[in-house]
């Protein structure tokens, strides 16, 4: 049995990361990836293994017997030397000390959620023989009414501007909720400590 999950808190990084213009940058962007249950399903089977899949469709069935309505899931994703300068990734891997895996910033416009899951990485076994896998999250906006990450057993909501912190496990559950006015912005790190 699994003890109870505790993210802990790492640092600020408003002094070393101009936040409002990587979150100006994926808004005036119209090139980030456009994320919707049918999009993952399709890319899944369209270049992944049975296990792949199959995990994703175990995931979506927890959703449609939950009740939810499938359309009314979707969000954007923004990678760094894509959608935004490399040098974020470098600076967040420089403050964990983790060699950076996945690194990403979703959005989830309002009124739009990701409901309760856990990430699956297509690359997760190959990651893994380099070592444990940490994974961190920074709150790249101001506090906004209505931005919610639930993780695990905490719920994250009015977090200051820049502040890093680290899951208790990379697979821990979470969702993404914006019952705010404004898009929701999360920056996130998935990493092999160096």
């Amino acid at each position: 049995i699994r003890s109870c999950s505790v993210p802990k808190f790492i640092a600020n990084t408003l002094n070393l990361i101009d936040w409002n213009e990587i979150v100006g940058i994926c808004t005036a962007s119209n090139s980030g990836d456009y994320n919707t249950v049918t999009s993952v399903v399709d890319r899944s089977e369209a270049g992944s293994e049975g296990d792949l899949l199959s995990r994703y469709r175990k995931l979506i069935d927890n959703w449609v017997n939950a009740g939810y309505d499938l359309k009314e899931i979707e969000w954007y994703d923004y990678y760094p030397g894509v959608h935004f300068d490399i040098s974020v990734q470098e600076k967040i891997a420089n403050i964990v000390n983790a060699e950076p895996r996945r690194v990403f910033v979703s959005e989830v416009y309002p009124g739009k959620f990701v409901p309760w899951h856990w990430d699956i990485e297509d690359k997760e076994d190959e990651w893994l023989a380099e070592g444990r896998l940490v994974r961190y999250v920074v709150f790249m906006q101001p506090p906004q009414a209505g931005h919610l990450l639930p993780l695990e057993h905490t719920c994250f909501y009015n977090i200051p501007q820049g502040d890093v912190w680290e899951w208790d496990d990379y697979k821990d559950w979470h969702a993404g909720i914006n019952l705010g006015m404004t898009p929701h912005y999360l920056f996130h790190f998935l990493g092999t400590p160096r």
